[in-house]
C-alpha cells in the first residue's frame, strides 16, 4: 500500500513539474507577444500620431482661447455649462484653467479653485471633487449673474451694461 501511495505521489509530482514547465514556457511566449504588440503600437503612433497630436493641440488652443478675459469663477461656470450637465470635476478644471492661463501655479491650482468656488456661492458640491453650477445662476455674455430676468432686462436697458 505504501508503494502504491508513493507511485501516485510520484505521478502527481511529475505532472506538477510538467505543468509548471508548460506554464513558464507560455508566460515567456506571452511576454514576447506583449513586447511585439508594444513595438507595433509605438510604430503606429509615430506614423499616424504626429498629425493627430497636432490637430488635438490646435483644438485645445482654440478651446483655451475662449477663457481669455474671464475670471476664474466665470471660467468654472463656462466649464460647467460646456459639460452639458452643469457639472465639472475640480482636477479637470484645474488642468484646463492652468492651460488657459487663469491659474499660474499648477501645484496649488485645486486649492485656488476650491477657494474661488466657496467664496462665489455659485456652485454646489455633488461628489468628492465634483461641483455643479447652481440652477439660479447662468452665463450671459461671459458674465455670471443670478437669474432674475426682470432685473437683468431693466439694468441692460437702463444702463447698457449688466450689473
Amino acid at each position: 500500500m505504501a508503494s502504491r501511495n508513493n507511485s501516485k505521489r510520484n505521478k502527481l509530482a511529475n505532472l506538477k513539474r510538467i505543468l509548471t514547465q508548460k506554464a513558464e514556457r507560455l508566460r515567456a511566449e506571452l511576454q514576447a507577444v506583449d513586447k511585439d504588440l508594444e513595438h507595433v503600437t509605438a510604430t503606429m503612433r509615430l506614423l499616424h500620431g504626429a498629425n493627430e497630436l497636432d490637430n488635438v493641440a490646435k483644438a485645445d488652443k482654440a478651446y483655451y482661447k475662449q477663457f481669455d478675459g474671464l475670471t476664474q469663477v466665470e471660467a468654472l461656470a463656462k466649464l460647467a455649462s460646456d459639460s452639458g450637465k452643469n457639472r465639472f470635476k475640480l482636477g479637470e478644471a484645474a488642468r484646463i484653467l492652468h492651460q488657459a492661463g487663469l491659474v499660474k501655479n499648477p501645484k496649488n491650482a485645486r486649492t485656488i479653485l476650491f477657494t474661488a468656488i466657496q467664496r462665489s456661492g455659485k456652485f454646489k458640491r455633488v461628489a468628492p471633487g465634483e461641483y455643479e453650477l447652481l440652477p439660479n445662476t447662468n452665463i450671459i455674455n461671459n458674465f455670471v449673474i443670478e437669474q432674475k430676468p426682470e432685473k437683468v432686462v431693466h439694468n441692460i436697458f437702463r444702463t447698457g451694461t449688466l450689473k
